[in-house]
């Protein structure tokens, strides 16, 4: 997730930069005994289906097409996947096992691991392994665990979000599952949703197993269709039913998570979005593109996008460039996600400099749960010293030019005056030139105040290696493929 840079972590300076390896990462032996625990958890929900339709032979070998994935237990899931099967084909039932894959286990693993990364995208296949495993192989169970573990704000049951996401994620997995009708049990499923109570009923018991296949009959069309319009509401049902059943589940969290990293890029990534929408075209396309890009953090005394505002007109305004930039009319995505990802060891290094007991995961957390915002924790209100030796590691873990000059800014930085400019400006409006003018006039005289020196220096020639092969650094630990030198390079 992050490794701890012995050279620069001198003194009381705790400095993060990319791991070598990916840490948190399970080897490929943990890997394997965590699917094979899976699979026999998978196994277990089969044997009780198979006691649940033991006295419906006609409907028991449907459950060679059955699959754990559904809105229920994993048992009912596969009860309710087999009827399906049977009501799709209730006269031979021939096409429905037609090529079938026996191997009902590894197809309802292969259709939960499908539904847990399509529902959320920054996990990997290993990851949502071992939430499943905790979840007891239970889909929506874990999908609690991974919102609870993960502290995923967004998360809103029966929100267009959520149901939208649900709906993709659960066609998916039956493609994943390759149960024989995927686009038709996704659509019943959904269909269901308001009735799932009494289905769960129906299965429990099985005494009627005509009823239910006459009503899952009925939802199945001849052809796929999408799910009624009319259900939207109805799809917090599940998740209320998942809440009841997730009492009994694990809550041992997994720790050191490598997609906790990438979950926070993205948040990252949204803040340098709203700030680029609040900086004046004309200015950023001719000037502030360069210092957005090599000075334009998100740590600092404010919230994440006042600070990346902050930084940019400050180091454009106290280090300006030696010759005329030419216009810039698009900001490479690769050098946006540099800047993003040295902000985040900027901001972790804050943070374990700041409070020793912390330790990159915990650092991470804890940025995840405050949204990035330090000016709302104690981080930010403590003695100046301390705050400026925080500042210091963040700005070289971030690979900024001035590392000194910018922490010693930012430890005295004038809140007021600047926050007064912002909001006389509108809080979530563009920033007009006058507005950033006035910002860069008061940030250099603050800078000047402090008595640094801020003597321009001639660049030299390693600094632009240097710059290359912090990119390919960067890109490589955030997985994204390694600009070429001449497209990378800054003005």
């Amino acid at each position: 997730m992050a490794s701890l840079c012995a050279k620069a972590s001198a003194g009381h300076l705790r400095v993060y930069g990319p791991p070598l390896l990916h840490e948190g990462a399970l080897s490929m032996e943990e890997r394997e005994q965590d699917t094979s625990l899976l699979l026999i958890k998978i196994g277990h929900h089969r044997n009780e289906a198979v006691k649940l339709l033991a006295s419906h032979p006609d409907l028991l070998r449907f459950l060679d097409a059955a699959t754990c994935v559904g809105l229920l237990d994993p048992v009912s899931n596969m009860v309710v996947s087999a009827l399906l099967a049977a009501a799709a084909d209730p006269v031979g039932g021939a096409s429905a096992l037609v090529g079938a894959d026996k191997d009902v286990e590894r197809r309802s693993l292969d259709g939960l691991v499908a539904f847990l990364t399509c529902f959320f995208p920054h996990l990997t296949d290993w990851e949502a392994v071992r939430y499943l495993v905790l979840a007891e192989a239970d889909p929506l169970v874990a999908a609690r665990i991974v919102v609870e573990d993960r502290r995923t704000k967004c998360f809103r049951p029966g929100s267009a979000a959520t149901n939208g996401a649900l709906k993709l994620a659960l066609k998916c997995a039956m493609v994943a599952a390759k149960h024989p009708c995927p686009s038709e049990l996704a659509g019943v499923w959904l269909s269901l949703c308001s009735s799932l109570d009494t289905l769960e009923k129906a299965v429990s018991v099985l005494n009627s197993p005509g009823h239910i296949l006459h009503t899952l009959a009925k939802q199945t069309p001849d052809v796929p269709c999408p799910a009624p319009v009319g259900i939207a509401s109805s799809l917090i049902r599940p998740w209320e039913l998942a809440a009841r059943r997730s009492e009994h589940a694990a809550t041992v969290t997994c720790q050191h998570s490598w997609s906790l990293r990438r979950v926070l890029l993205h948040t990252i990534h949204g803040f340098y979005l709203q700030a680029l929408a609040r900086m004046p075209g004309g200015e950023l396309r001719s000037r502030y593109h360069r210092s957005m890009l090599k000075a334009g953090h998100c740590y600092g005394p404010f919230d994440p996008v006042t600070n990346i505002i902050v930084n940019t007109i400050w180091y454009e305004a106290t280090f300006p460039p030696l010759s005329q930039l030419d216009d810039l009319d698009i900001l490479g995505t690769l050098n946006l996600m540099r800047i993003e990802a040295r902000s985040l060891y900027g901001l972790v290094s804050f943070l374990c400099t700041h409070d020793k007991d912390l330790n990159a995961d915990q650092a991470i957390r804890f940025l995840l749960d405050t949204d990035l915002n330090l000016a709302a924790t104690k981080q930010c209100s403590g003695v100046q010293e301390e705050q400026e030796e925080a500042f210091r590691a963040a700005a070289i873990a971030a690979w900024h030019p001035r590392p000194d000059a910018q922490a010693g800014f930012l430890g005295s930085c004038w809140k007021p005056q600047v926050l007064s400019l912002l909001t006389d400006n509108g809080a979530q409006q563009e920033l007009s030139s006058k507005c950033v003018q006035q910002l860069a006039m008061l940030l250099s005289s603050a800078f000047n105040s402090t008595g640094m020196s801020v003597q321009q220096k001639q660049p030299v020639a390693v600094y632009e290696r240097r710059s290359i092969l912090t990119c390919q650094r960067d890109a490589n630990s955030v997985g994204i493929i390694k600009e070429s030198p001449e497209r990378s390079r800054l003005h």
